[in-house]
């Protein structure tokens, strides 16, 4: 089976902006991109996205970036769910935690983040969850993955 996998903003600033790190975002992508995973982010990583490169980047390459995400990466939607069920978590980062339960719902089994520490939700995590995904930063992803391909 395919693996589902979560990516947190960072994951996408980071190879949109080509900051430290950027080329393991864009090798997981390319494992994306050879149907080896299915990755996904939500629209609040699309909003969060658009406000940071607004401050660089012109309308008229502002969104056709964000149209090429869209056409690249499945988007997993937020619902007036995750926002119940964040504000009853006692996450360390409101965003992330929303994050979380976005891949949650998505049925995500890895998210990819270089903050893990803000992905540590587990309380107030509702009892009927029946998957919670494994956070991970983009070296730990890749070298699952590297390991499991024969």
């Amino acid at each position: 089976m395919t693996p589902r996998v979560f990516l947190d903003t960072n994951i996408v600033l980071d190879l949109l902006l080509e900051r430290s790190g950027y080329a393991r975002c864009a090798e997981i992508l390319q494992y994306h991109e050879n149907r080896e995973i299915r990755a996904f982010l939500s629209t609040l990583s699309l909003a969060n996205i658009a406000y940071v490169l607004r401050k660089l980047f012109p309308p008229q390459l502002l969104f056709p970036s964000i149209l090429q995400i869209i056409h690249v990466i499945e988007v997993l939607p937020l619902k007036k769910e995750h926002f119940q069920n964040a504000c009853l978590m006692e996450g360390r980062d409101f965003e992330d935690t929303l994050q979380a339960i976005c891949a949650i719902d998505g049925q995500c089994d890895i998210i990819v983040t270089r903050n893990k520490k803000d992905f540590q939700i587990q309380k107030g995590m509702k009892s009927d969850c029946r998957h919670i995904p494994q956070v991970m930063t983009p070296e730990e992803f890749l070298s699952s993955i590297q390991t499991e391909t024969p």
